[in-house]
């Protein structure tokens, strides 16, 4: 326990912590609590304080979940002083995961899929969470063609559940946002996954039902972001290139994520300012 003022002055909170390495305060704790892997010096108020070394431990933990390892097996690799240089085998965990997500979809089964994504959300950073687990969940509910009541529950819920989360994301006043992200037709499921994945920006606004390309024209100078994140999953490839052409000559960095956008990308290089991915899988690849 950290007793004296001298000896705290290297130290800082859980929430800086988070900022430096774009883990969440909850996942950080989940992290400390169920698994050992964290170990915080306390003030004598029982608050919890980090170093530059624990910067520098959960990179390594962030390496090794990326390479597939699950949380509960880090802790050893750490002890081990096993250092993250070869990529290793994916772990089996997250296939497993998606099928009993799946299942407790197609099931209606409200209960097992919120309880699935909240143990998961807590033990995973969320670009990894969402990587691994929701959004190959999701396309594979995509391909269930009798599974439409089911995606329409889940999507509802999972907005529910995305919004109800505590981050440490700095929620920005219109107008003075560094990352304003869009969503058109029926995106808005994604553009709220994008919004959680990025809490830890300085500030962001999220805003759905953009219809036309002169609407993400007025919302860039009304609000004056620095980057946009416009999500259109359902326009098509015609339709997305009349887009693009009505957005050029933006000064901001724009990131299209969309199949059709994707598409006519392929088709005519949009402007160098533009950024274009096919789905939001392809953006976290």
């Amino acid at each position: 326990m950290i007793t004296s003022l001298e000896s705290q002055l290297d130290y800082f909170p859980i929430r800086i912590l988070s900022e430096l390495t774009g883990v969440n305060s909850v996942t950080l704790r989940a992290w400390e609590r169920r698994y050992g892997l964290l170990k915080p010096f306390r003030t004598e108020k029982g608050h919890r304080l980090y170093c530059q070394g624990d910067v520098e431990r959960v990179k390594k933990i962030l390496y090794w979940i990326n390479q597939g390892v699950s949380v509960g097996k880090v802790k050893a690799l750490l002890e081990s002083n096993q250092e993250p240089l070869q990529p290793i085998l994916q772990d089996a965990q997250w296939p497993d995961w998606q099928a009993l997500f799946v299942e407790a979809v197609l099931a209606l089964n409200q209960a097992k899929w919120e309880q699935l994504f909240q143990d998961a959300s807590k033990q995973y950073p969320v670009p990894v969470f969402l990587q691994k687990g929701l959004l190959p969940a999701l396309a594979t509910l995509h391909r269930h063609n009798d599974a439409s009541v089911a995606r329409l529950c889940l999507h509802s819920s999972l907005i529910e559940l995305v919004l109800a989360i505590k981050s440490s994301a700095k929620h920005a006043r219109f107008g003075q946002a560094h990352c304003l992200i869009l969503s058109a037709d029926s995106s808005s499921l994604m553009a709220r996954l994008l919004a959680w994945s990025l809490q830890t920006e300085d500030g962001l606004n999220v805003v759905g039902g953009v219809r036309a390309a002169q609407e993400v024209q007025q919302m860039i100078a009304r609000l004056a972001p620095s980057k946009v994140l416009l999500v259109a999953e359902s326009i098509a490839q015609s339709e997305a290139q009349k887009w693009l052409q009505q957005l050029q000559g933006l000064e901001v960095q724009l990131t299209v994520i969309g199949a059709g956008f994707w598409l006519a990308g392929n088709a005519s290089a949009p402007a160098a300012n533009v950024v274009l991915y096919s789905d939001v899988l392809d953006y976290f690849s």
